[in-house]
């Protein structure tokens, strides 16, 4: 037992340490990462490579001791149920070896149908992850009552009471902290309310929540209110999950940018799910704007300049008129005025006194009024300003209708925007939700690209070859396609959770092709025959495959088929995991010796091996 156990560990050194290294490898481009995908993926790649190197450890100390001590007695036990599928799976190899363009072309297909299908299957950041928690908004008029809002929200709070499945409702009003009572008043603002509502205990699934909140809607819709219901926000994931549609407008003329921003309202409104559309801009305030005809002005002896400084003193009340010492302390003085004030009414009686010079050399003083060279015209001002990259910047937002994303919008309001005619030196483009989650696949994408190329390198190092590694990257193709299928057959939306799970198998996929390509090629340098060696490897390491992806992919059930609410951002890659193993798995035993078969031509050097391992050999060869 003790020698087995040291042969056996000699013998798998090299491999173990090369599946370990490719699944950290693909971890390690993290630290060119920023913003929400490092923060997301920070955590989970340290936890999984401090795991992955004490594992690694584990396997070549404690499991040879633990091996040579407690496998002494160790008799060899007969699977006549598995042998059946070995050699069922032997002679469908067999096939396979023969009729190559069979398992090549089932792959590429499902390749290829599996990407075209992804490839319209919607991006989101964050899949919506709902609590146990449903927070109700009621909003009133700003001068209602007290006693009117006061009973409004009894009424609300009385049908709230009557869905199903809630268990307590609590309140609070305006910005108070204090729960309403019948004894206790809140706050001065009575126009606004919160209700806190908690579900029974049973309710766990986060369809059930999503049911009360639907119950509620249709219990309070008859209530002359403006009510929203919504599950509890999950603290920080809430800024990374679905936040509609934004395109940012740059320009430097306010009213240029308004003009445009109002148009591109008109466009968004015209794709169908997206709703709420604004510019922000509704609540600005009404301006006053004087149009001075300078023409007229320097005719009248006045520039810009001396109008703009007349009408300043008049908007002013407050001006300082001395500065008086008293005790050794400087004080200003100053001079109220509120009477003589320029106000809307009389602006444009404002009178200016000008000099007029005569031909005989004399100087003449002329009062002119400002409505003489000079008209008001009245707008609507802006609520905001924004600025970007020193350039002013304004936002069309739009909120997504239920059942629809985002992305997927945004590519048709893209078009739109191809569409119009901009002036020059303005500009517009989508940001928000889908500017981030362009940024986030862009990242994974670069990511899994350095990753891929540092499992090749680690898996040159191994077999000191480049085509035995090349052979192992086919795996990872399969792996994507049963990734892509899973998501497909769930109905989960591509996020990053997802791709981290796409991350997660390139690492994870190319162990069982390492440990399958090494032992074949143990088997030919031993002097077996290429196809008899393809076959022997496969029924031998059948065995650790399987077990090695079930572990995993049982693994990841608990993740999948959970309705716990906490358990739906990290469904999407749990789905990727699984069923990108069970299919690769099943694939790496047809199509990686099919592959092996076809790149490898040559019959290597066989080597001489000594009695002791010869004996080892002997019996596995007679399988």
């Amino acid at each position: 037992a003790a020698r087995s156990s040291v042969q056996g560990a000699r013998q798998v050194q090299g491999p173990i340490l090369a599946s370990t290294l490719t699944t950290i490898c693909v971890f390690l481009p993290m630290i060119f990462t920023t913003g929400y995908t490092r923060d997301l993926m920070l955590p989970f790649a340290l936890t999984i490579s401090y795991a992955l190197i004490a594992s690694l450890l584990v396997s070549l100390t404690v499991v040879p001791t633990m091996g040579s001590l407690m496998l002494k007695q160790a008799k060899p036990k007969t699977h006549p149920w598995f042998d059946k599928v070995l050699q069922g799976y032997a002679k469908v190899l067999q096939f396979c070896l023969r009729v190559k363009v069979v398992p090549l072309v089932i792959s590429i297909l499902l390749l290829a149908f599996s990407v075209f299908a992804v490839a319209r299957m919607a991006i989101i950041m964050i899949p919506d992850v709902s609590s146990d928690q449903i927070a109700v908004t009621l909003k009133l008029e700003d001068d209602v009552e007290k006693e009117d809002a006061y009973a409004v929200a009894d009424k609300v709070m009385e049908r709230v009471l009557k869905v199903e499945h809630v268990a307590t409702v609590g309140a609070l009003a305006g910005g108070s902290t204090t729960l309403i009572t019948s004894s206790q008043g809140a706050e001065e603002d009575y126009s606004n309310f919160s209700f806190y509502v908690i579900p029974d205990d049973d309710i766990t699934k986060a369809n059930q929540v999503e049911q009360i909140c639907s119950d509620i809607e249709k219990e309070t819709k008859d209530i002359d209110c403006d009510l929203s219901v919504s599950s509890s926000s999950m603290g920080d994931m809430e800024s990374m999950m679905s936040s509609g549609l934004q395109i940012d407008i740059h320009g430097n003329d306010l009213d240029q940018l308004v003009k445009i921003s109002q148009d591109l309202e008109t466009l968004v409104e015209k794709v169908d799910g997206f709703e709420n559309v604004s510019n922000s801009q509704e609540e600005g305030d009404q301006v006053m704007r004087l149009v001075i005809d300078k023409d007229k002005a320097m005719r009248m002896g006045l520039t810009v300049a001396q109008i703009y400084s007349s009408i300043s003193d008049g908007l002013t009340k407050e001006k300082e008129a001395a500065t008086v010492t008293v005790d050794d302390q400087d004080m200003e003085v100053s001079i109220v005025d509120e009477d003589s004030l320029l106000k809307k009414e009389s602006l444009m009686d404002l009178e200016f006194e000008t000099t007029v010079n005569n031909d005989d050399g004399t100087t003449d003083t002329e009062t002119h009024k400002l409505k003489e060279f000079a008209k008001v015209e009245y707008a609507k001002g802006v609520a905001s300003i924004a600025r970007e990259n020193n350039s002013r910047m304004i936002s069309v937002t739009a909120d997504t209708k239920e059942g629809y994303n985002t992305t997927n919008l945004s590519q048709k309001v893209q078009e739109q925007l191809d569409g119009y005619d901009f002036p020059d030196g303005y500009s517009a483009e989508i940001g928000g939700e889908t500017e981030s989650t362009m940024a986030m696949v862009s990242q994974m994408m670069k990511m899994m690209a350095l990753g891929l190329l540092f499992i090749y390198l680690v898996m040159v190092a191994q077999f000191q070859s480049l085509l035995s590694p090349f052979i192992i990257l086919f795996t990872i193709p399969l792996a994507f396609t049963g990734g892509f299928i899973g998501l497909l057959v769930a109905g989960e939306q591509l996020s990053i959770m997802s791709l981290i799970g796409f991350l997660v198998l390139m690492g994870t996929v190319v162990n069982n092709g390492i440990v399958f390509v090494d032992y074949a090629n143990q088997l030919r340098l031993e002097g077996v025959e290429k196809r008899r060696a393809l076959v022997i490897t496969g029924q031998t390491r059948m065995r650790p495959i399987l077990m090695t992806a079930l572990t995993t992919i049982l693994s990841m059930c608990t993740l999948i088929f959970s309705q716990a609410t906490s358990a739906a951002a990290s469904r999407g890659m749990a789905i990727v995991v699984a069923g990108g193993l069970a299919y690769a798995t099943l694939m790496t035993l047809f199509v990686v010796p099919v592959m092996y078969d076809i790149l490898f031509r040559k019959q290597p050097k066989v080597i001489e091996l000594d009695e002791e391992t010869l004996d080892d050999r002997t019996g596995l060869l007679e399988v």
